[in-house]
């Protein structure tokens, strides 16, 4: 039987839009339905949907496509940065959110509705949902560069590593990492004990 939920979120990022940099808190509302009958993976997908959020999207500064160059210089600063295909108001973000969290959740679990606010939008709530037109999202011209249709939390379409010469990096899965595999993909430890961390909502100040 098909579960319907609704997730609160909320969140504090940056947005760099027309030459100025401005700190935004966002107020997010998901309407979610489950699509299996394991409950594990469905507990899994909400928890991938937290993790995205409050762990890899805290905190992060979102940048529209005519300020590229400006994106690299605040990752070269250490900046968590987000790029868009459109400018980052409210509407493009939650579009954004609505592909990426169905992205990551891969149908154990879909946002059939998601609505967005933020105090820079003067509290006005943009809607979106599976019938209407995804916009600059719909079709990009580089697959590898729309990162929100990807089920990583891969967020921006920058050059993300610079390894020396002497390090070999190996990158896992992230959600291996996490701990939020599918249950059918996880593999049994051999040896070493890991623990994963528990991701706490960050508080909108």
């Amino acid at each position: 039987m098909n579960v319907r939920l609704q997730y609160d979120i909320e969140f504090l990022a940056g947005i760099y839009y027309e030459d100025q940099l401005q700190l935004n808190s966002y107020s997010v509302s998901v309407s979610l339905l489950t699509q299996c009958t394991d409950s594990a993976s469905s507990n899994i997908a909400l928890e991938r949907l937290k993790c995205f959020v409050y762990h890899d999207l805290a905190d992060t500064v979102f940048f529209g496509p005519s300020d590229h160059d400006k994106a690299e210089m605040f990752q070269v600063l250490g900046a968590n940065v987000t790029t868009l295909p459109d400018a980052p108001v409210d509407q493009i973000v939650g579009m954004m959110l609505y592909c990426k969290l169905n992205a990551i959740m891969e149908d154990r679990m879909i946002i059939t509705s998601l609505d967005i606010s933020s105090v820079l939008g003067d509290s006005v709530w943009y809607s979106h949902d599976n019938e209407d037109n995804l916009g600059p999202f719909a079709h990009w011209p580089v697959a590898e560069e729309a990162w929100w249709c990807h089920p990583t939390v891969k967020h921006h379409i920058l050059e993300t590593e610079l390894v020396s010469d002497n390090v070999v990096k190996v990158t896992p899965s992230v959600w291996h990492e996490y701990g939020l595999m599918w249950p059918e993909d996880r593999v049994e430890p051999t040896g070493n004990t890991v623990i994963y961390s528990n991701f706490r909502k960050h508080e909108a100040k």
